[in-house]
């Protein structure tokens, strides 16, 4: 219940965050080319908040249904009269160039607002591991072109990556434009060499390490040392000694692998005494521990106070990728155009066929992960907006009628032709429009649905 209730809070974060930059857009642009607004409301139906502006009585509302959002604009769509005094205000009497501009400022604000997105992640700093192939399935792609577990990725056709999201960033986005993806690879004994793995996949392209597996290999996960980090006072740990910086050697004899199996043999060990040998500032010497009995989900097991430590691990496995203001923006500017492109090829490819459409996600699967990305932090976060709101922007670029989109290819045929569009083609185009958004979000909903049972 608490998870749905932070999903749901965090969506509606999301959307009111992107729905206003988006029509921000459209509002800043309009004014500077002198059109009167009317409204600019952040969602749709019945207004919880109103506020009547002071310089030109523009109405900002804060709506009760937080999907959307939108700028009324004087003498827009021609369904109410407009004063004489104020026709030079109108959105139909500006200059063709002025209303593309409104309209092309939705979207690109979007754009713009994910370049600073991405580009506060790169500043604020990635940590991830280090893009180190693990096992290698003898008869597979990655072994057929050479790769090794052990290699560490260093770059993907030619882009550098210090960490697995980057790898995987860029693998997902060779495999939608190209049949091959060309590793950069240091191996184990420090040589640097290059393997090309060809695209095993048809219409269904998978993601993170479903991605890797289609490849036949796997990232490398080093077993967790068995290396005491912090006791607590009151725990079983600090009644039989540990300290911090503990390395555990043995249980009752047995040597002790890594610290996930240190855990499960806590758990199995209720109120049972465990010989353990430890090893402390290079001197070895026994210990006897007893876990204390606790119940957890209606199961008894053992625990003992005491949490891993993780620095050693994290400074041999892990690293932090972050950059300046500059290279951070730079950077903002990279992915947000790669995103763009992926988004545009996954679209293309869904029109041929080439890809299946079980990968378009509704409102249930975007509020999911836009809970998961909340509670991960600030900077998952602000990802997760970036990613979104390069979405939006794409999206609404596309020409279908309804769309930001739509308008700019009625604009264009507008110059082509020196005159606008007639009514009864712009009606066509509007039910043209409605048809294919509707299907879409239809589509869309019908895969979470499908997610979710």
């Amino acid at each position: 219940m608490g998870s749905g209730l932070n999903s749901v809070i965090a969506f509606i974060i999301a959307i009111g965050v992107l729905v206003t930059i988006h029509e921000l857009g459209h509002f800043w642009v309009a004014r500077w080319v002198g059109v009167k607004v009317l409204r600019f409301s952040v969602g749709f139906g019945r207004p919880l908040w109103k506020k009547v502006g002071e310089r030109d009585g523009t109405e900002y509302v804060l709506a009760a249904l937080p999907l959307g959002g939108y700028v009324k604009m004087l003498g827009e769509g021609g369904d109410e009269p407009v004063p004489e005094r104020e026709k030079h205000r109108s959105f139909e009497a500006q200059s063709l160039a002025a209303r593309a501009a409104i309209v092309v400022a939705g979207p690109l604000f979007n754009l713009i607002f994910a370049v600073f997105a991405f580009g506060a992640v790169q500043m604020l700093g990635v940590s991830g591991m280090k893009p180190v192939v693990g096992q290698v399935e003898s008869v597979s792609v990655a072994a057929d072109g050479g790769l090794s577990q052990g290699d560490e990725i260093i770059a993907v056709n030619g882009v550098t990556v210090q960490i697995w999201q980057q790898a995987l960033e860029q693998m997902l986005g060779s495999v939608l434009s190209n049949d091959t993806v060309q590793l950069e690879v240091v191996t184990r004994s420090g040589e640097t060499g290059f393997r090309t793995l060809e695209s095993p996949f048809g219409k269904e392209i998978p993601e993170g390490m479903a991605l890797l597996k289609g490849f036949g290999f796997s990232m490398e996960r080093p077993l967790l040392p068995p290396r005491i980090g912090k006791v607590l006072a009151d725990g079983a740990a600090a009644s039989a000694g540990l300290e911090s910086g503990d390395l555990l050697l043995t249980v009752n004899d047995e040597p002790v692998e890594s610290w996930q199996q240190w855990v499960e043999w806590v758990k199995e060990s209720p109120e049972q005494h465990l010989l353990l040998t430890i090893e402390r500032d290079g001197v070895i010497f026994p210990l006897e521990l007893v876990p204390a009995r606790v119940e957890q989900e209606g199961k008894v097991i053992g625990r003992i106070g005491a949490m891993v430590d993780l620095e050693e691990y994290r400074k041999n496995h892990f690293r932090t990728v972050q950059y300046g203001v500059i290279d951070g923006l730079v950077r903002g500017v990279e992915k947000s155009w790669d995103m763009s492109m992926m988004t545009l090829q996954v679209m293309g490819r869904m029109v041929v066929g080439a890809t299946s459409t079980d990968g378009l996600s509704g409102p249930i699967t975007i509020a999911r992960y836009a809970g998961n990305s909340m509670e991960s932090g600030l900077t998952p976060f602000l990802s997760f907006l970036g990613l979104v709101s390069v979405s939006l922007g794409v999206l609404n670029l596309l020409p279908v009628p309804l769309l930001d989109g739509g308008h700019l290819f009625y604009y264009l045929l507008e110059w082509v032709r020196g005159a606008p569009l007639s009514e009864d083609v712009m009606m066509v185009g509007q039910k043209i429009g409605i048809v294919f958004l509707v299907g879409l979000m239809s589509l869309a909903l019908y895969n979470d649905l499908l997610r979710l049972f």
